[in-house]
């Protein structure tokens, strides 16, 4: 099963890469190229891992990594991230975006 990342779901990560790199780029370039990469590959094995977001939309899922949320639903040939979003953001608002 192939993992899609949505265009929102780059833009998402793109405005977490920014807002990190302000901060730390070193740690900022690890963190994406290494840790999306690892759940990502999590998820081709194990794609109903993420715990049931339906409430936030049709078959949505949710999985936790590092404070961020990717959120993504599973279909027969792929798995789709629809968004990555900050945990500690108010995430029924950031989702009805």
């Amino acid at each position: 099963m192939r993992v899609v990342v949505s265009l929102r779901a780059r833009s998402d990560i793109l405005g977490i890469h920014s807002y990190l790199a302000e901060r730390s780029p070193v740690a900022t370039d690890r963190m994406l190229l290494v840790r999306f990469s690892q759940w990502f590959d999590e998820l081709r094995e194990f794609p109903l891992l993420g715990a049931d977001r339906s409430e936030l939309g049709a078959s949505l899922r949710g999985l936790l990594m590092d404070g961020c949320i990717a959120f993504y639903t599973v279909e027969a040939e792929r798995i789709v991230i629809v968004r990555v979003v900050d945990g500690r953001m108010d995430v029924g608002q950031e989702m009805s975006k």
